[in-house]
């Protein structure tokens, strides 16, 4: 270090001039100085940047961490959800993102963080260049290091790379590590081979699964501890899950794989199913009971009714039952089924109801009775002609007690949304008013109340509010824990003047 300190430039003896015999020559002995000059200078700077780096080093508590202090700290940053600067700020880091940028701050940091596990149990692959290459690579690095991996492959639409090969992914997991460790799989991954599939039953920890896309074989999966799986796009010749499974999702798939799965898994706490639009409903003989069911997506709404009327369904716990598509539904068993559930059910969603023919006689019919327990109910995506005879249902009769006798005493949410085109006035806004002082709105117990009927040939407006009604709406509501969204956004009293006429 101190040769390189010392510097002959600067101790040049002054006395001595040399002498040159031409131009030429003096100019090359300038160019020689100036070049060692240079070179010398060069390494200067290198010197002084790796005296610096060596004092921060010895000095920044960054370096000076103890190890378990350091251990805690990237244990805790696993948890924080970090974003990128601006354009990107709503995309969060990916964990191994953070992971590879905390072990390259210096060989104690690398250390630790190779011995934090949760720094690299969570893989995302997905790019464009060499994306299995790649990804093989860091999957092998990660199961080398965490004690469990959850694994998502993504390949985002990109053009693949001459040097692809998806077949490196296959091997990748057929490594023991990640048999022995691999507890959560996601796969969007569709240029896979099919024969990926078998590998599932060697993963004896995984938990949570998600296949999208893709046409398989028969797989027996019922040896593996699954309690999440959600299988979208994806068929398979036969498929069996173990009954461990909690929470099932299937969307365009065959309604023969809902039944069959259903008997699959009788521990099922979360079920949705929404078939392709060319499954053939499929209506099983032997009683189903789901006595630990708490939420039920199903669309379309009548091969849910024939189902559960075929099978003589048993839900006794159902919380939260959300049906979709309402065409050819036979309006009394669907009535006669809900209130079959009625003493457990808290949410109901019904989306995209279109009932022509019974529909005023229907909705008086069906909220007839009560349901003690329901605190939120939603009507969405409605068609106009349907929505108002379905407000009309849900508004106390003047000869009724609407705050003491009404059939929903527990509601605390009301979600009205209907689309369609402008075929005459609806009165909507009316009705809305009735609605909310019959039942007394607010009146004991904080209350939301969500609405939207909007017109499809005006560019989705929104109906217009007389200024009469939306001035008596408006006091009506003045001091009372009544909190006004419209399509899920909130507006204040005040703002829903800008739907006055």
């Amino acid at each position: 270090m101190a040769s390189q300190l010392y510097c002959n430039f600067l101790h040049l003896n002054k006395t001595v001039t040399p002498t040159f015999t031409d131009k030429p020559t003096e100019l090359a002995h300038i160019e020689k100085q100036l070049h060692q000059l240079n070179h010398h200078i060069s390494n200067l700077f290198e010197l002084r940047s790796a005296l610096l780096h060596r004092s921060n080093q010895l000095t920044s508590p960054v370096y000076i961490v103890p190890h378990e202090v350091l251990s805690y700290i990237l244990n805790q940053v696993h948890e924080m959800k970090w974003l990128r600067p601006p354009p990107h700020n709503r995309q969060s880091i990916i964990p191994l993102q953070k992971a590879i940028v905390l072990s390259a701050v210096s060989r104690q940091w690398r250390q630790v963080a190779f011995g934090t596990s949760k720094l690299w149990e969570n893989v995302e692959c997905q790019g464009s260049r060499q994306l299995y290459k790649d990804s093989s690579m860091i999957i092998q690095h990660c199961a080398t290091y965490a004690t469990s991996l959850n694994i998502s492959l993504y390949t985002q639409g990109h053009m693949l790379d001459a040097a692809d090969d998806p077949d490196v992914i296959i091997t990748a997991l057929s490594t023991s590590d990640v048999r022995r460790k691999l507890k959560s799989l996601k796969n969007t991954c569709c240029e896979l081979s099919p024969q990926w599939i078998q590998l599932l039953p060697s993963f004896l920890r995984l938990e949570s699964l998600a296949i999208y896309g893709g046409n398989y074989p028969n797989i027996d999966l019922g040896s593996l501890p699954l309690s999440w799986v959600s299988l979208s796009g994806a068929t398979f010749e036969s498929l069996t899950l173990p009954p461990s499974v909690q929470v099932l999702n299937l969307k365009d798939h065959s309604a023969r794989l809902s039944i069959a799965l259903l008997y699959n898994c009788p521990r099922l706490i979360k079920f949705t199913s929404q078939p392709g639009p060319y499954s053939k409903a499929i209506i099983p003989s032997s009683p189903l009971v789901l006595d630990t069911l708490k939420k039920l997506v199903w669309s379309p709404a009548q091969s849910f009714v024939e189902a559960a009327s075929a099978t003589k369904l048993e839900i006794p716990v159902i919380e939260r039952l959300e049906l979709s598509d309402s065409d050819k539904l036979q309006c009394a068993p669907f009535t006669v089924l809900c209130h079959q559930i009625s003493a457990s059910l808290e949410h109901l969603t019904l989306k995209t109801f279109s009932l022509y023919n019974e529909s005023s006689e229907f909705w008086q019919q069906f909220f007839k009775f009560p349901i003690p327990k329901l605190r939120k109910l939603s009507l969405v995506d409605w068609e106009h002609n349907v929505m108002t005879p379905a407000i009309l249902a849900l508004t106390p009769g003047e000869d009724e007690d609407g705050y003491r006798d009404r059939s929903l005493p527990n509601l605390e949410y009301l979600c009205i949304n209907s689309l369609g085109f402008y075929d005459g006035p609806y009165s909507f806004d009316s009705k809305v008013l009735e609605l909310v002082k019959r039942r007394r709105i607010g009146e004991d117990s904080p209350f939301h109340l969500d609405f939207s009927f909007s017109f499809q040939d005006y560019g989705g407006v929104q109906a217009t509010w007389r200024p009469e009604i939306m001035q008596e709406f408006q006091e009506f509501l003045t001091n009372r824990p009544v909190e006004i969204t419209m399509a899920g956004w909130e507006v204040t009293l005040d703002q829903l003047t800008r739907l006055v006429q």
